[in-house]
């Protein structure tokens, strides 16, 4: 079994409780390795063939260029190989530079969602870690700039500069991640009048008990019928909808309300408790309790 390459932020500083070190170089070829700390890299220029394989064992490999970034997560190893006049910024941090209470945080995901999650939401099931972005206008490029900058001259409050950078670093890229969400939606507009009578009455009465099973009534179509067109033209099944419906305004009931877990489930239509937690569990990664704890400590942004 081969030995793992770990790189610990403590042995690149000099200051050992610093929490972030920015790095501009020039990256030559590297074996896998993986962190303990989070990576942040912008490519300035040359280019290079990125491999990483994430904490669930997954394996991407693709050119990286000038222009392209990325966040490395805890626990994915990557390497560079076939570098070619290729140069970098590295940003490397802990998860308590952004908020103290993020100090335990060790996956990206987790952290978007405490400190994010007011915007979290809009990319469900949209993973932000270990994906290359590129920064067509170079405002992400500006952003890295400035911490740069401020990371060499250390003034008073830089550690804050960083902070408020990086966090629009992230809204930024989660815009994009929007964006190209939108664009996958219109490819996958739905077209016939079956889906889109499907969707507005899914939108309208989600609530309601075998709302799936009333909607074919009214509407004298079979439920096989619908599930079949509704993944054809939106990839997704008419239930897979209404329970993503479901999820969503049960976010927006344990953010902005007092009612219990339970109380929650039965507002979007789910008398099976257990079953709600197992579904919104295995959507968003995190119980419906840990949901309501992470917006309230989102709320002191």
């Amino acid at each position: 079994m081969r030995e793992r390459n770990t790189i610990e932020l403590k042995g690149l500083t000099a200051e050992r409780e610093d929490k972030i070190v920015v790095m501009p170089f020039c990256q030559q070829d590297v074996e896998m390795h993986d962190h303990d700390f989070f990576e942040l890299a912008y490519i300035t220029g040359g280019s290079a063939l990125h491999t990483i394989r994430d904490a669930d064992g997954e394996v991407r490999s693709g050119e990286v260029k000038a222009g392209d970034y990325f966040i490395i997560d805890y626990g994915s190893r990557h390497s560079y190989r076939e570098c070619r006049d290729f140069t970098l910024i590295n940003c490397l941090f802990l998860p308590e530079m952004i908020d103290d209470t993020l100090a335990d945080c060790r996956s990206f995901e987790e952290v978007l969602r405490v400190s994010l999650i007011r915007y979290y939401k809009w990319c469900f099931g949209q993973p932000s870690a270990n994906r290359v972005f590129h920064d067509e206008e170079g405002s992400i490029l500006s952003l890295i700039l400035g911490i740069q900058e401020e990371y060499q001259e250390k003034k008073v409050g830089y550690t804050e500069v960083f902070r408020c950078r990086l966090t629009e670093i992230l809204i930024l890229t989660i815009r994009k991640i929007v964006c190209d969400n939108k664009k996958d939606d219109r490819k996958r507009q739905p077209r016939s009048t079956a889906v889109l009578e499907a969707i507005r009455y899914l939108d309208k009465n989600y609530r309601e008990k075998a709302v799936l099973k009333q909607f074919c009534l009214e509407y004298h179509y079979s439920q096989q019928y619908i599930s079949r067109k509704f993944r054809q033209e939106t990839e997704m099944t008419a239930l897979e909808y209404l329970q993503k419906i479901r999820i969503e305004k049960c976010c927006e009931l344990l953010a902005g309300s007092d009612l219990c877990i339970q109380e929650a489930a039965r507002s979007v239509g789910y008398e099976d408790v257990k079953f709600f937690c197992t579904l919104f569990k295995r959507t968003l990664n995190m119980t419906p309790g840990e949901y309501r704890k992470t917006a309230a400590a989102a709320m002191r942004y």
